[in-house]
């Protein structure tokens, strides 16, 4: 099974997304973070694909969704980063701000869709 961690960072009413990048299938737009390795919860990956793919510290929180699959546990966890801080893409991808009140984005990923639902419903 694959376990992922996807990082649920809210600025102002907008949620950040990252696009995958162009050596690492399927296309299109999710929650940033990745899988994790072994010893690590889903904080700790957080904290570390972020830093590594977004050059962002983030402070993780708690669980606040779970996408179970039979091959794949992905963790939405609650991220803070500071009021200053700037994505800045390292592997090549693209990163973009989204208001949940404008709708699903376009090109969102299918697992990344069920957390967006999720997301939308808290309001």
């Amino acid at each position: 099974m694959i376990h992922v961690a996807a990082a649920v960072i809210i600025r102002k009413g907008q949620v950040l997304l990252a696009s995958r990048p162009p050596d690492k299938p399927p296309a299109g737009w999710e929650f940033p973070g990745g899988k994790l390795e072994p010893g690590e919860d889903a904080a700790a990956a957080a904290v570390r694909e972020l830093r590594e793919e977004l050059a962002l510290e983030v402070v993780p929180g708690e669980v606040i969704h779970r996408v179970r699959k039979p091959e794949l546990l992905l963790e939405f966890i609650r991220c803070r980063i500071s009021d200053d801080a700037v994505p800045r893409p390292c592997e090549g991808q693209c990163v973009r701000w989204e208001d949940p009140a404008d709708g699903c984005p376009d090109g969102l990923l299918e697992n990344d869709r069920e957390f967006w639902n999720f997301l939308i419903s808290l309001k």
